[in-house]
């Protein structure tokens, strides 16, 4: 993966993360592209993925709502929760929504006209990382705060990285074991 650009990933990681007891879209969380915006700079082989979602088939209260998070003051981390990126196609970054992954969990590179899009205006790449790090502060300080279960997910994650031999193991493990696997320190 590289920072900025844009995946689809694999089912196996929203499975994960709802084995966890974490919430996302598995209906079509696979099938809409992920903004890769961080590699994580403590933890070799980790990045974090924010879903992305074309805003136009969003109707008027859902856009309101997008607009209304986005305009509370600086303070409120309701300001961090979204961000709209405005281009070909306008693109709502769901920031609250983040997940760490890694490359096993991406099954391709999003591309447009068979090419791998990355997202080149510093502008909302600054916007969107300011944001993020809000949210991560967020969960540093209230462990699984947000629905996907960030920390829980990034356990797992930090566990499977440590343990590549037993990735298999790890992903046919039931729930009291992905439990027990949470366990590290």
């Amino acid at each position: 993966m590289i920072e900025n650009g844009l995946y689809v990933v694999k089912r196996d990681i929203l499975s994960i993360i709802t084995s966890l007891g974490g919430d996302c879209d598995v209906a079509s969380g696979d099938k809409r592209p992920v903004f890769c915006c961080v590699k994580d700079n403590k933890i070799d082989g980790l990045y974090w993925a924010i879903p992305t979602s074309d805003i136009s088939h969003r109707d008027a209260s859902q856009i309101e709502y997008y607009k209304m998070c986005m305009q509370c003051d600086e303070r409120d981390l309701r300001s961090c929760y979204y961000h709209i990126v405005h281009g070909n196609r306008t693109a709502l970054y769901k920031i609250s929504s983040c997940y760490p992954i890694t490359d096993k969990y991406i099954d391709h590179e999003y591309t447009v006209n068979k090419k791998h899009v990355v997202i080149q205006r510093r502008e909302d790449i600054a916007e969107i990382n300011r944001k993020f790090r809000k949210i991560l502060s967020m969960e540093n300080r209230r462990p699984n705060y947000f629905k996907q279960h960030i920390t829980d997910v990034k356990k797992y994650l930090i566990q499977e990285l440590a343990n590549p031999n037993n990735s298999e193991t790890n992903k046919e493990t039931n729930i009291d074991g992905i439990i027990n696997m949470l366990n590290i320190d």
